[in-house]
């Protein structure tokens, strides 16, 4: 297995480059390309609600027209980024909705880059719960970048977070390319520890499966349930992690997404990259 086509979320906003910069890492190591999608968005139509018709159309027009030339712009940058770094690479801009348009790219990718969002502030065109809606409809590995901070290679150092459920297992297989070489991986499970003969803790399967395609793992086992999100935070930094793997926890009812809440704080709070599968 490996990561041989990147589909990588592009807007307008300041920390694009750094994800392009990381995502072409990514595909110079697994010998991959890169496809660049910049969703134009919709015009936010709430704002011509007072306003004359002929006045109210022409506002919807020219946002329209400032979306797009937004992700025409991302789009060029991202494809001068790549030939500057030598990766293969398509890009393009997508009239709609960035939740429709990228999760289609997405179910045809190995995997799937997007920047942190859901901060006070929101990009044009870019709904703060995008990295949310992807972990749940993409069918795809998100990566998660976060809003600040530089990064290089990652994967050297890994915190693998552990349940017995499927997302669990799914994400520990997608991570796989990720793990493989890393210098350590660290599996990790919160929790009541299980009773002699009890069944229902799969961590010690998990770690041999992982060892049995080469990584350097160690299990850890917190008997703690209590704010899991800020401890498996802090043991990543306690271990110098560059990388969290965890499974992505929700459902959906219609478009309304609903997530557990520590998938929902590592997207939002995670200040170093997280890959999430659901």
């Amino acid at each position: 297995m490996s990561y041989q086509t990147i589909a990588l979320h592009l807007d307008a906003g300041p920390r694009c480059s750094a994800r392009v910069a990381l995502a072409i890492e990514l595909a110079r190591r697994f010998e991959g390309s890169l496809v660049g999608v910049a969703p134009t968005g919709l015009p936010d139509v709430t704002i011509t609600m007072n306003t004359a018709v002929p006045d109210a159309i022409e506002c919807v027009v020219l946002a329209a027209a400032a979306l797009r030339q937004n992700a025409e712009a991302a789009a060029a940058a991202f494809e001068q980024q790549c030939r500057d770094g030598g990766v293969a690479h398509r890009s393009s801009v997508v009239i709609g909705a960035a939740v429709d348009a990228f999760v289609r790219a997405g179910r045809c990718s190995d995997l799937v880059v997007v920047g942190q969002s859901g901060g006070a502030r929101t990009i044009d065109g870019v709904p703060a719960d995008l990295p949310q809606q992807l972990v749940l409809q993409a069918g795809a590995p998100v990566l998660v970048v976060p809003a600040r901070g530089a990064f290089g290679a990652i994967g050297a150092q890994v915190l693998v977070a552990w349940k017995n459920t499927r997302e669990a297992a799914r994400a520990l297989r997608d991570s796989l390319p990720l793990l493989e070489p890393a210098r350590e991986v660290t599996l990790v499970e919160f929790g009541e520890l299980p009773t002699r003969g009890a069944d229902d803790s799969t961590i010690d399967g998990a770690a041999a499966w992982l060892r049995s395609h080469g990584v350097p793992v160690r299990v850890r086992r917190d008997p703690n349930l209590r704010s899991v999100g800020d401890r498996l935070l802090s043991l990543a930094a306690e271990l110098g992690c560059d990388l969290i793997v965890a499974g992505g926890y929700g459902h959906s009812r219609l478009r309304e997404w609903a997530l557990g809440g520590v998938t929902r704080q590592l997207l939002l709070e995670a200040p170093l990259p997280t890959l999430l599968s659901h």
